[in-house]
């Protein structure tokens, strides 16, 4: 086994649970800063939660989900990078095998 080899038996590249991370991180905050200006100033219900709560938990719920989703198309890519790898491989094997039976026969 070659050193690039043992590289690409990894399902995911280091830098994907980065990624991951950061856009995560990204859209949390982004999420919550373009929501938490639609809440009211004060509340027309007096009920146990608040605008600016709910929207701060969904924006962590939307942000674990963003992550998550860079995730999930990483392991797709890597994947769809792998299935056309080992097709061109098998393809070049099945045109070097006959060839080679024809020039020894």
């Amino acid at each position: 086994m070659i050193a690039t080899d043992a590289h690409r038996s990894r399902w995911l590249r280091p830098g994907a649970f980065a990624l991951a991370g950061v856009v995560g991180v990204v859209v949390w905050f982004g999420a919550r800063a373009f929501a938490g200006g639609s809440c009211p100033a004060h509340d027309v219900l007096r009920v146990s939660s608040d605008c600016r709560t709910l929207v701060g938990s969904l924006a962590i719920r939307v942000g674990v989900m963003a992550g998550a989703a860079v995730l999930l198309f990483e392991l797709v890519s890597t994947g769809l990078l792998r299935t056309a790898e080992r097709m061109e491989r098998d393809r070049r094997a099945a045109e070097r095998g006959p060839s080679a039976d024809v020039g020894s026969g």
